[in-house]
């Protein structure tokens, strides 16, 4: 069975969007199956219409990843207008949107419309997470993340900005030096990305601890069905606080098992 229009407003209007919102986007339409119209365009411009009409963007805003994580370690320069978005096709579109602003990091931007987008995707930090970076203004913000087709486990990329701000010893700040484009001329600027020690072998496991904490804490994930798939809902910074709480007491939290080899203990 095919999906329109009409059956995305009213999965997102049960779900919980509504007027003034802001929105942290995270998509996988593959997993909704066929929509009722061949054209992708078509089926892009239903969700995002259907969300932009329930938040009115003149009072919240919509925001997506549109991280180019394969120009790192590369020459390529980052071109802030033309750079295409890697994690899905919503996103690029959501990127193109007369009215869009994207910010500017070659390896980890994030495109934002609407009322609060200049705030979010501007003058944000060289690094990907942490301070100032559109994360921080997602929280500041009262951000709900809604996920499509993915359960937020698969999409959680809040949870390193937890990582970051906490300190978590597996981690570390990495310096890119990379090439941008800025009013038509390139050039090479540092950037920062939190990466995990190769050595530590550290596997991500949020079903192990992190979700089951959130649950005690006594939040929900919403869902709705949409097509063949489903959608999901939740509060950042419920999930933020939940976690910041439980790594307080346990840096290791986010992984599957405290790894064996600690390249950054003396």
């Amino acid at each position: 069975m095919k999906y329109n229009y009409k059956d995305i407003k009213e999965s997102y209007k049960k779900i919980g969007i509504c007027e003034g919102m802001t929105i942290s986007l995270k998509t996988d339409l593959r997993f909704l199956g066929p929509f009722s119209s061949n054209s992708q365009k078509d089926m892009l411009e239903s969700h995002f219409n259907a969300l932009a009409d329930l938040i009115d963007l003149s009072k919240g805003t919509i925001v997506v990843s549109t991280a180019s994580t394969s120009l790192c370690n590369t020459n390529n320069i980052f071109d802030v207008n033309n750079t295409p978005s890697e994690f899905g096709a919503l996103t690029e579109f959501i990127r193109n949107q007369i009215g869009a602003i994207r910010s500017f990091h070659p390896f980890n931007s994030y495109a934002a419309i609407g009322k609060n987008a200049n705030y979010i995707c501007t003058n944000n930090s060289r690094h990907c997470y942490g301070s100032n970076t559109p994360k921080a203004r997602l929280l500041e913000l009262d951000a709900k993340c809604l996920s499509i087709g993915l359960h937020p486990t698969e999409t959680s990329t809040l949870i390193h900005h937890v990582e970051m701000l906490m300190g978590v010893p597996y981690r570390y700040v990495k310096e890119f030096i990379h090439p941008v484009l800025r009013q038509d001329k390139v050039f090479y600027e540092p950037f920062y990305m939190h990466l995990r020690y190769l050595e530590c072998k550290a596997v991500m496991n949020l079903n192990n601890m992190v979700y089951p904490n959130f649950y005690k804490s006594g939040y929900i994930i919403k869902e709705e069905s949409l097509g063949r798939g489903k959608i999901y809902l939740f509060s950042m910074n419920e999930f933020y606080s939940t976690t910041e709480a439980l790594f307080t007491n346990d840096l290791y939290a986010a992984l599957e098992n405290i790894p064996s080899l600690k390249p950054y203990q003396k």
